[in-house]
């Protein structure tokens, strides 16, 4: 998924909607998971609903995200 191939949508790519999370929650200090997937699939279509989780987990083990529990949301880390 990360990697490029011959029929990867670069749009629908990990790195892609990672920027676009990264971008809205840049805005929004903090943003629920269905409002953030909301956001995603606004701006680059339905078919993002299917990569969004790989992008949420690729933020995450980079340590960019926090996810809040008792809220259901996400923010950025402070690093």
């Amino acid at each position: 998924m990360i990697t490029a191939h011959k029929y990867l949508n670069l749009d629908l790519s990990v790195i892609n909607v990672s920027a676009v999370i990264i971008d809205k929650l840049t805005q929004n200090d903090l943003l629920k998971y269905d409002e953030l997937l909301g956001i995603v699939v606004s701006i680059l279509g339905k078919n993002a609903k299917d990569v969004f989780p790989y992008a949420l987990n690729f933020l995450y083990l980079l340590d960019k995200i926090q996810y809040l529990p008792l809220s259901d949301s996400f923010q950025l880390t402070k690093n």
